[in-house]
């Protein structure tokens, strides 16, 4: 499927909030942050709805996600926290329609599942970045990571990352495919499904976050067995947050990563500053990248991608 591409953003344009996965609250701050930042802001109907730990009914969830796309007046989604129950509207959400009217979408973790979803079933690019809570999140030094969701798509940037943070090299060589992935347990709860991810060809990146080391492994093992990490074009393996071993002497996630991919026919890098990290970097998905291996290199090949012309951080 053609990939396709939502307008820039200018000064004045408006984004919608979404809260497509978990209760969340914080509307009110992150809206006055974006405001302040020149933008307008749309909040969804769900914004104050409770279902048990999820923001509203999946029809609600769903509805509010299809309303901020079939508003005119707005540019850009951006999805204030992840938590769990995207994968639950899936089914509820209108893939011809959002292919005709592309839009900036941006979100991570259980995000993962909409931005599976909006590529396979849409042909949408879709930007794996921070959600709106934690970017405008007081208690986090988030200024790198403001500076980096909007570089990334900046008019006129590349999205070339010359070994960010130190990537540690696991395999060499170089591979070029489309970016595809996110977070290891969305992923993996979709195997068997319509929502599977096909990873064929592909550059994948992963990462997760709180998860025993144990299940790390398990999940690596799922998409094994399930042959998702046979044909890869490449491999960029991201953050790890607080997924420690149980004890001293039990493996550590790097020892995990090595122990399944230092013998894979493509690169692969370690140590990717995406995911549940204040450095994460944003990076539009459904687009074609080059992974050198040897150097940690990760560059986009298609610049100009759904850009914006203001940087968010000024």
């Amino acid at each position: 499927m053609i990939p396709v591409q939502g307008e820039p953003l200018e000064m004045g344009d408006t984004i919608a909030l979404v809260a497509p996965a978990s209760w969340c609250d914080g509307f009110d701050e992150v809206s006055t942050a974006l405001k302040e930042h020149g933008f307008q802001v749309k909040l969804p109907r769900n914004f104050e709805e409770r279902f048990g730990y999820l923001a509203g009914t999946d029809e609600e969830r769903a509805q509010a996600l299809m309303e901020a796309w079939k508003d005119e007046e707005v540019n850009a989604i951006w999805c204030i926290r992840g938590g769990y129950g995207s994968g639950r509207i899936l089914d509820l959400l209108d893939y011809d329609y959002i292919r005709e009217h592309p839009k900036i979408f941006i979100g991570m973790s259980d995000i993962t599942a909409l931005h599976i979803a909006l590529m396979q079933k849409a042909g949408l690019v879709t930007f794996l970045g921070p959600v709106a809570k934690w970017t405008f999140d007081p208690k986090k030094e988030t200024q790198l990571l403001k500076q980096g969701i909007w570089e990334i798509v900046s008019e006129g940037r590349t999205g070339v990352y010359e070994n960010p943070l130190e990537c540690e090299t696991i395999v060499g060589g170089r591979g070029k495919g489309i970016l595809v992935g996110g977070n290891l347990a969305l992923i993996t709860a979709h195997i068997g499904t319509q929502w599977q991810l096909d990873t064929a060809g592909k550059i994948l990146i992963l990462e997760d976050v709180g998860e025993k080391v144990y299940r790390i492994d398990r999940m690596f093992n799922q998409l094994k067995q399930a042959g998702m990490i046979d044909n890869l074009a490449g491999l960029i393996l991201a953050s790890w947050d607080n997924c420690e071993p149980d004890m001293e002497d039990r493996w550590t996630v790097e020892k995990v990563c090595r122990d399944y991919f230092s013998d894979a026919p493509y690169p692969v890098i370690s140590g990717f500053p995406s995911g549940h990290i204040e450095s994460q970097v944003t990076l539009p998905l459904n687009c074609r990248y080059a992974l050198d291996g040897d150097t940690g290199k990760v560059e986009l090949l298609e610049p100009g991608v759904a850009y914006t012309k203001l940087p968010l951080n000024q």
